[in-house]
């Protein structure tokens, strides 16, 4: 039984110096390697950016015909006490009456006799006594210029927004992506000058029965007040009539016409704004690790709206200045294309600042004023637009 318990002993003690043994000769457990982590770091791919274009104006040219008349209604030429609005005056029906006693003790406000003369009338300007007779006018001015003139539009600064999406590496410097973005810019044009026209003057003379009336501007009738200081000290009012009676119908009228090009000046304004779309791929070449330049073209759609008005302006010989004015919206899709070269400094890891040149070309719409008084067009070309853009990148 000793021996069973000496060979268990031994066995034992063995046993353990074995294990000691072996984890005396075991290699020591080795580090992870954390060297490759950047293979797990996540790159931006996608550039955005954000800033301003400053682009040449579109060219515009503004052409058409029209007619300035005034809303003036000067009756027949023959009749007695009508209603004849002019452009410089008026005349209107005698508003003379008369009292006839009634033999009741009462009396009746009648008109008097039409003796051919009114004492409700109005003139504006000296201008129109002309030898003993007063006359009055009515004007018309029909735009005959056919001149097409042409300005090109002022530089605009707007708005663009962009996104640029890495593709990949096509050389060792050179990388391409695909690039879409938004821009809006304004349409500012506006020209002003003399036209051409054919002007055309009714006269309407009326006799003043050899009176000169007050000086202009002067409407009839008319009276005067003074003031009497009675006998015993007090004061009453005395009204005397100074109408001067004219006329009830033209002794004549007549027609001109003549043509020039300064009496009536017309002003073209075009006022609107323009949305650009635009896609295509940007091949990029790396300077440094934060200096590049890349080159860009592709499809633009345009989306234009504009405002076209015309204001008129006659300033005849006699009256205020007869004006009036017409105007028309639209708004227009165009297709085209762009092409770009910018130059990018990436300041920090994600932000930076681009600065470039842009051009465009989207072609051109017209657009049209019609009326009853009217016929204006104007082309707007959106070709040949070239600017700077500059801005902020965000990379993400």
């Amino acid at each position: 039984m000793k021996s069973l318990r000496l060979v268990f002993s031994l066995c034992a003690i063995a046993a353990c110096s074995l294990q000691a043994q072996e984890e005396r000769q075991a290699p020591p457990t080795e580090i992870p390697d954390f060297s490759n982590l950047d293979e797990y770091i996540y790159v931006p791919k996608s550039t955005l950016q954000f800033g301003f274009r400053n682009l040449s104006g579109p060219k515009t040219s503004f052409s058409g015909k029209g007619n300035l008349l005034a809303s003036e209604n000067v009756g027949t030429a023959t009749n007695a006490n009508e209603t004849r609005l002019y452009h410089d005056g008026s005349v209107t029906a005698d508003a003379r009456t008369t009292a006839v006693d009634n033999g009741d003790g009462t009396s009746t406000t009648i008109p008097v006799p039409n003796d051919g003369k009114t004492n409700t009338w109005a003139y504006g300007s000296d201008k129109q006594l002309v030898d003993g007779y007063m006359t009055f006018h009515t004007y018309l001015a029909a735009i005959t210029d056919s001149t097409i003139r042409s300005q090109n539009a002022g530089r605009t600064s707007g708005v663009e927004l962009a996104v640029a999406y890495d593709m990949g590496k096509v050389f060792k410097r050179f990388d391409w992506s695909i690039v879409a973005g938004v821009g809006i810019n304004d349409i500012a044009s506006s020209m002003n000058g003399g036209v051409k026209a054919n002007l055309t003057t009714v006269t309407d003379t009326y006799s003043l029965y050899g009176r000169l009336p007050p000086a202009a501007p002067y409407s009839a009738p008319s009276s005067t007040t003074t003031t009497v200081t009675n006998s015993d000290g007090t004061t009453s009012s005395d009204t005397a009539d100074t109408t001067t009676l004219l006329g009830n119908k033209p002794v004549d009228r007549s027609r001109t016409v003549t043509t020039d090009s300064t009496s009536v000046r017309n002003r073209w304004k075009l006022k609107g704004a323009y949305f650009t779309t635009r896609a295509g791929p940007a091949l990029t070449m790396q300077f440094t690790s934060r200096l590049k330049a890349s080159v860009s073209a592709g499809l633009a759609v345009v989306y234009a709206g504009s405002t076209y008005s015309v204001d008129e302006a006659f300033l005849p010989d006699t009256g205020s200045e007869i004006k009036d004015s017409v105007k028309d919206d639209t708004s227009k899709f165009l297709v085209g294309y762009y092409a770009d070269a910018t130059l990018q400094f990436d300041a920090t890891e994600r932000t930076g600042f681009y600065i470039g040149a842009v051009y465009q070309a989207t072609g051109s719409y017209d657009q049209t004023i019609a009326s009853t008084n009217a016929n204006y067009s104007t082309k707007i070309d959106l070709n040949n637009l070239n600017g700077l853009r500059a801005g902020m990148t965000f990379r993400f």
